[in-house]
């Protein structure tokens, strides 16, 4: 893509996601808009519990995204460990890579293929964007370039919101009742964070659930992960 292929791509870009009144469900959106991809979804790399879904544009990224947080593996993981875009290319053959991930996906309802583009700040890994398509295969150079692209604005987003922008990329709820799962098993089991976090992610993919649903089980003491 030239350069006026990428300031028209910005443009476009920034217009959705106004119109759409900004924050997390805009960019997404956006992301749907621009490209010529079904949806989209945007994760983001906590410490201790890994990579979370913050946003997603349907239901179907959402189960994926979960999938990915429950087992702590996936397209999007190694896309940041690896500073590339990794590609899917079809969800019927290709999630073997991640037996964890094609575990939590077992007998769910997902076709078609997805790339995961890597957010990072120079050095500092941030998260991911995840793009999805209703065809298997590999995605165009172009659109893996203007993908590039859309990472980079969606990073600069989130290192610019302030004010009213940053509660609009306010940590969603499930994200919250991870945190405070974890701080709950970690003090009862008198464990360390990072092992609390483990034992909810086993509990979850052991019981086919996801870790947002363990993790709200346990806040409302509906749920005690016991010792083991």
């Amino acid at each position: 893509m030239g350069t006026s292929q990428f300031d028209q791509l910005t443009g476009d870009f920034l217009r959705a996601v106004r119109a759409a009144g900004g924050g997390l469900t805009a960019v997404c959106g956006a992301c749907v808009r621009v490209l010529p991809v079904r949806r989209a979804a945007i994760v983001l790399h906590e410490i201790d519990a890994g990579m979370q879904p913050w946003c997603a544009s349907d239901d179907f990224a959402d189960l994926v995204e979960k999938a990915q947080a429950t087992a702590g593996e996936g397209p999007a993981v190694a896309a940041l460990a690896q500073g590339i875009p990794v590609v899917v290319t079809d969800f019927g053959s290709e999630c073997e890579r991640w037996p964890g991930f094609a575990e939590a996906l077992a007998g769910k309802p997902i076709s078609g293929s997805m790339f995961a583009v890597p957010l990072r700040l120079g050095p500092i890994p941030l998260g991911a964007v995840d793009m999805y398509r209703d065809t298997v295969g590999r995605p165009s150079p172009r659109l893996l370039s203007a993908a590039l692209h859309i990472a980079d604005l969606v990073t600069a987003s989130l290192v610019l919101a302030s004010g009213e922008a940053a509660q609009q990329w306010a940590q969603p709820l499930s994200s919250q009742w991870i945190h405070q799962a974890a701080t709950m098993t970690s003090t009862q089991l008198g464990v360390d964070i990072a092992d609390a976090y483990a034992r909810l992610r086993a509990y979850a993919f052991i019981n086919g659930l996801s870790l947002a649903e363990v993790s709200r089980r346990v806040v409302a003491r509906n749920l005690r992960i016991e010792s083991v």
